[in-house]
């Protein structure tokens, strides 16, 4: 019997199924996380409140953690999972209980938490990174007498992303409606 390579030794031909050593190398110095107890931790949301998406998500990870560090770092990531045919999964707080941030078949797991700031705000409108936490965009606007219109049950931990890309809305859409309703995101940058 043979040992079995670890994830980072194998290649597409021993049966891995995405080329791991090669996307780290069109990564170049982006930082990565490779241990597979984080990556496994790191690929979960709530979606273990649901004894349906339990059964059919448990177990479920990515092959690799990848942390930018900017926005070019994603659209570097982005264009490198294209050309290996990797799929990519965005996580942030993975506060949502719907398996949103679970990787459904491995490839990279997209932690976009470093990307919080605030980059602007003044009355009536932010412009933020998909990481800001939502608690904290908050904190930063109230003194001004402003803060968001809607955000979820779990806003402490939420970013701003996330609650877009997954979200409809939460506590304030009786007043302003769901995302969707015009005023509520009047701009979005989106890497495909």
């Amino acid at each position: 019997m043979t040992p079995v390579p670890s994830a980072s030794q194998r290649t597409p031909q021993d049966g891995q199924r995405y080329d791991i050593d090669g996307l780290l190398k069109d990564l170049g110095d982006i930082p990565v996380v490779m241990e597979p107890g984080v990556v496994r931790r790191k690929s979960r949301d709530y979606f273990w409140y649901s004894p349906i998406l339990n059964k059919s998500l448990h177990g479920k990870s990515a092959d690799v953690l990848v942390a930018p560090r900017n926005e070019a770092d994603i659209v570097k990531t982005a264009a490198a999972c294209a050309k290996r045919r990797i799929p990519i999964t965005v996580r942030a707080g993975a506060t949502g209980n719907y398996g949103q941030a679970v990787p459904l078949d491995g490839g990279v797991l997209l932690d976009i938490n470093s990307l919080d700031r605030v980059v602007s705000w003044k009355p009536g409108a932010a412009r933020l990174q998909a990481g800001a936490r939502m608690h904290e965009i908050d904190a930063l606007t109230r003194p001004g007498g402003w803060e968001l219109r809607m955000h979820p049950s779990t806003k402490r931990m939420a970013t701003i992303g996330g609650f877009v890309s997954g979200g409809s809305g939460g506590v304030g859409s009786l007043t302003y409606g769901g995302l969707r309703e015009p005023g509520n995101i009047l701009a979005a940058r989106v890497v495909t």
